[in-house]
């Protein structure tokens, strides 16, 4: 025991040292992460780009698979429980948008620089610490993930969840039934231990469309669509659990003096509730029933987002040991609901939580930035976060 508390304490104080000496390395590293476009289903370039990193920064084994997820594997000395954290590399701007960096004072700018690059820099600064310490008192591995935003629909994390006892990292194969997830997005304070799910709808409406003075009379899409989506704004909604809808996007017709053949939209649907969200869905769809029937058209609809919900309880060991060390860092943690990577294990019974490590303003804008002088408070609370769980105080 006192062995193990002196490695503890060297390796570990060590490394905070370290670490709190990073910033100007730290926001190096997330801007040229963040300059390498890596929307949702076009990370190939960035993950290339982490997979390097990785094995120049001593990662022991370094694996990208089908879906182009980029692991990193540390090897422990119990195998009793492994570590797992998550930090997606997509972003939800589209390929063509500009983002360089730009650095004012304490700001720190650039679309997706928050979200989520400088946890996937952060993460690889933890990693690079545990590559100088191996073996680790429990198997970790670090994975910059894929198809976390919009329609990207947790693609990644999915993946993960689903094929976990088939990776091979050099001979190891990891234990479903051991695993924390310990995954890394948001802010500095913010704690997610519950999963808002969602159901994600593309909805085409038809028409006989034609002339809109010779074909006067005849059906519209956009008129089913738009009484669809007046419709659909009349649902109510329960506040407890806290349960929303969206048309994000429509499109349709083909000029002012058409009548259109064909219209569609987004609908985005969410919940903390499993049932909550199903009994909206069902509404949803006798409303573009009754749009279809009211203005002679038809509807299709194609699923495109479906993330299950999922929480670990309050009074779980993680979340109390996590509260208990925001506090000795001065941090009152937050627990939230939020969608996140921690949406997948949760729904399998796995213990997961999201925390963030950086403090920023302008999520999913163009204006995005974030606060330096977060970046090594936040690095040092990670790097306690991973050494309380790899020396199980909670």
């Amino acid at each position: 025991m006192a062995e193990e508390r002196t490695e503890r304490v060297s390796w570990v104080e060590q490394g905070l040292a370290e670490l709190g000496e990073c910033q100007e390395e730290y926001v190096d590293l997330i801007t040229r992460i963040t300059e390498i476009p890596a929307p949702s289903h076009q990370e190939q370039k960035r993950g290339t780009f982490i997979a390097r990193l990785m094995k120049d920064f001593g990662f022991p084994l370094v694996h990208t698979d089908a879906v182009g997820n980029v692991a990193g594997f540390f090897p422990g000395r119990d195998p009793s429980k492994a570590v797992v954290s998550m930090a997606h590399m997509d972003t939800v701007f589209p390929i063509d948008t500009p983002l360089k960096v730009r650095r004012e004072g304490n700001v720190l700018a650039a679309p997706g620089v928050s979200d989520n690059s400088t946890s996937v820099a952060g993460m690889l600064l933890i990693g690079r610490l545990f590559a100088r310490n191996l073996p680790l008192p429990h198997p970790v591995v670090l994975i910059a993930n894929v198809g976390e935003e919009g329609l990207g629909d947790l693609k990644g994390s999915r993946y993960f969840c689903a094929h976990v006892a088939e990776y091979d990292f050099g001979g190891f194969r990891l234990d479903p039934s051991r695993l924390v997830f310990l995954n890394i997005d948001g802010g500095l304070g913010q704690l997610v231990n519950a999963g808002v799910g969602s159901r994600r709808l593309k909805v085409v409406y038809t028409g006989e469309g034609g002339h809109s003075w010779g074909a006067f009379g005849k059906s519209s899409a956009i008129h089913g669509l738009g009484a669809a989506i007046a419709g659909i704004a009349k649902i109510r909604v329960p506040e407890d659990p806290k349960t929303t809808y969206n048309v994000g996007v429509i499109s349709g017709g083909i000029s002012v003096n058409s009548i259109a053949a064909k219209a569609e939209m987004l609908l985005d649907m969410r919940s903390v509730s499993g049932e909550a969200l199903a009994a909206l869905e069902n509404e949803v769809r006798q409303v573009m029933d009754a749009a279809a029937a009211g203005t002679n058209t038809s509807y299709q609809v194609e699923v495109v987002g479906d993330r299950p919900t999922g929480a670990i309880s309050p009074d779980s060991g993680l979340v109390k040991g996590l509260i208990q060390l925001g506090k000795e860092h001065g941090l009152d943690l937050e627990l939230s609901a939020s969608s996140t990577d921690s949406n997948i294990p949760l729904a399998q019974g796995w213990p997961s939580v999201t925390v963030g490590f950086k403090r920023s303003e302008n999520g999913h804008r163009v204006t995005e930035y974030l606060y330096v002088d977060s970046l090594v408070p936040g690095l040092k609370f990670a790097m306690c976060c991973y050494e309380g769980l790899l020396y199980d105080r909670f």
